[in-house]
Order: C-alpha cells, then structure tokens, then sequence
C-alpha cells in the first residue's frame, strides 16, 4: 500500500492518446524492517489509448523471498478538461492469484475547479500480507479547487477495505500556496487522518486512529535545456493512538518538459514516521526510486 511521488511520479500518469507509444518503468525500495521490493514493467498504448502492460516483481524479506509477476489491460485519456488513466488485470505473487487494477479520473468542472474518483485493488506488499494473499480495495472521491491565483486545497476522502476483515475510512487534504511563480515554489500544508475497524492487524501498520500534519516547501523548475526538476520536503507531527512522534519525507526528480516528445521521469522519496510495531523505539524509514521513460513510435 505504498504509493510514492504523490504530486511529483503517477503510478498510471495520464498521457495524450494522440499516438502509439512504448512506457517502460522501474520502482525499488527498502524500508527499516528489511522489507525490499522490486517492481518493472512495460506497457503498450495505442493510438486511441487502449495498451496493454505486462510486469515483474519481486519482494525479499531476512530468511524469505517471493516473485511475482502481471498482466494488465490500460486505458489513457487527457485532455484540457479530463484525465482518465485505467488498469485491469491480473497479478501472481507468492503462489496466490489476484484480480487487480486502478483507476484515476479527474473531471475540471469549472475554471480552477476539478472532481473526480480514484480506484485501487492490489495485493497487501508486506511479507505476511503476500504470504497470506490478502488483498485491499480503496475508493476514494478527490477534488481540486483553486480559491485564488494563488492559494488553493485537493482533497481525498473515501475508505479502503481489506480482506481480513478491516475497514479504514480516510481524509487527505493539501493546503497550497504559491510563493513564487517564476520558480514553482509553493509552501504547503498536507494531513491525513484515517481509523481501522479491525485495529493491530499483524499484516500491516493498523493503530486504532492515525492522524498527521506536515509543513513543507515544493519547487518546479527547468534547471537546464530539457530538464525539469521537482523537489519538496516537509515536517510535521504524527498521531497514533495517542502516542505524538515527529515525522518527515523528503522527494527529489528530474523529468523531460511536458511538452517533449519522449517524455521521462527519475525520482527517489525518503520518509520517516513512528514506529510500525510499538515496542519499537527506532522510527519507520521507507525509501524508494523509480523510473519512467514513455517513447511514442
């Protein structure tokens, strides 16, 4: 369940369907309990947005080790007024089999204003949710409206369903404010709040209640002929249960120009938070990379 470069990489970024094109990309990871994960996959989109993808994976764990591996149907669309980027398929990882796929719409309803629904079925990506096939279904309704030129909020709000029996209702929002036009800097206020149904599931981090609220400061900007970087970091307060820890993320990318013709991402993210088990501690660090280069053809 963890979904990096919010805001900065799309696990399924939506691209014009103007032409064929060939998307190659490449996640890893590692976090402090040792859990490493490798995802690849290549994909093929036609003219009128419809592809197909197929991906390998593998995840490693002290003393255990899985592999997996997928196929998928895909859909994009984008446009001024409408993204749509879809995926449908199915996934075998440690000897059990899944129905998986996403989907992210964002439908612009007024000038500054935009509405839409996101969609994710997925395997549990930690050692005990792979071993025991677990899956979860998140379905949340997201909206963007911009109050000024400068200052605007996204919101998230929907709920996840696991399949051991747990439900977990969840609110994201994000504050943004533009300091700097020029340089694409913005400041930034993002929280998420969230409480699970079936609490201290061993399979995944699941206290009663979580709440956090982070500051931070995001930067956009063409740092050479066909470069684009994009940066952030933030810092803020996590609650879990009760218990107040200290939390920070921090992302660094490059990536093409959108208006380049083949376009490319490359990007890591590093994250700290409370501890996952309680009687640790050691806070929780996940890191990630990832790459994407799309070659239209």
């Amino acid at each position: 369940m963890k979904r990096a470069f919010i805001g900065v990489f799309m696990a399924c970024a939506a691209t014009g369907a103007t032409s064929q094109a060939i998307t190659g990309t490449f996640n890893a990871s590692h976090d402090s309990d040792a859990f490493d994960e490798r995802k690849q996959a290549l994909a093929y989109t036609g003219a009128n947005g419809w592809g197909i993808q197929a991906g390998a994976s593998h995840f490693a764990a002290p003393g255990w080790s899985a592999n997996g591996k997928s196929l998928a149907g895909t859909y994009q669309q984008a446009n001024a007024q409408r993204q749509l980027a879809a995926t449908l398929g199915l996934s075998s990882v440690a000897s059990h089999n899944f129905v998986v796929g996403s989907l992210d719409y964002l439908q612009q309803v007024q000038e500054g204003t935009s509405w839409g629904v996101s969609l994710e079925r997925d395997a549990v990506n930690s050692q005990l949710g792979l071993q025991q096939g677990l899956l979860y279904t998140a379905l949340a309704l997201v909206g963007d409206h911009a109050f000024t030129d400068r200052f605007g909020v996204g919101i998230a709000a929907g709920t996840s369903l696991f399949s051991n029996h747990n439900q977990r209702p969840i609110l994201r929002t994000r504050w943004t404010y533009s300091i700097d036009e020029q340089y694409g800097l913005n400041g930034f206020l993002k929280t998420r709040s969230y409480q699970n149904s079936n609490p201290y599931r061993p399979q995944y981090f699941s206290p009663k209640r979580l709440h956090e609220a982070s500051l931070g400061l995001s930067v956009r900007v063409t740092v050479a002929d066909g470069i684009v970087l994009n940066a952030s970091v933030d810092a803020g307060r996590q609650w879990a249960d009760g218990s107040a820890q200290p939390i920070w993320g921090a992302v660094f990318g490059l990536a093409s120009p959108r208006a380049s013709k083949v376009q490319w991402k490359l990007g890591v993210e590093v994250t700290t938070s409370a501890p996952v088990v309680a009687s640790k501690d050691v806070a929780y660090r996940y890191a990630t990379a990832a790459a994407r280069v799309t070659i239209p053809w």
